[in-house]
């Protein structure tokens, strides 16, 4: 039995309940914000992952965007340049900017596993 290639998920509503479950880890009970297509609410996204030492980077080449998380890199760096001090992790690639935000997501949460997903910021307290 031969496997094909993994094929990446697509957008639409499947993909932003799956970024719903393992990117917040919040189960998704009924409507869930569009990730997938929405700019705004891949911000979301993006926000939420977000936090030092994480770094990433959106490139668009043509009409394909390219979404990037990288980590710094361990060991004796010679070169200052940010390219030689961060280390790449995940990229995706997806004709849009949110897609290719929540296929990287998806892949960086699978590389760092559940425990090592930072926490959402607690909200401050009121006065």
């Amino acid at each position: 039995m031969s496997s094909g290639p993994v094929s990446e998920p697509e957008a639409g509503a499947y993909l932003d309940r799956l970024v719903e479950l393992r990117v917040f880890g919040r189960k998704p009970l009924s409507t869930v914000p569009s990730y997938s297509t929405d700019e705004n609410a891949a911000e979301l996204v993006i926000a939420r992952l977000n936090r030092p030492p994480l770094r990433w980077m959106s490139l668009k080449d043509g009409d394909s965007w390219t979404f990037h998380w990288r980590s710094p890199s361990v060991g004796d760096i010679a070169d200052e340049s940010t390219a030689a001090r961060y280390a790449h992790l995940v990229s995706a690639n997806a004709p849009t900017r949110p897609l290719a935000i929540c296929r990287a997501a998806l892949k960086l949460v699978a590389t760092l596993g559940p425990s090592r997903i930072p926490p959402p910021p607690r909200p401050e307290a009121s006065r």
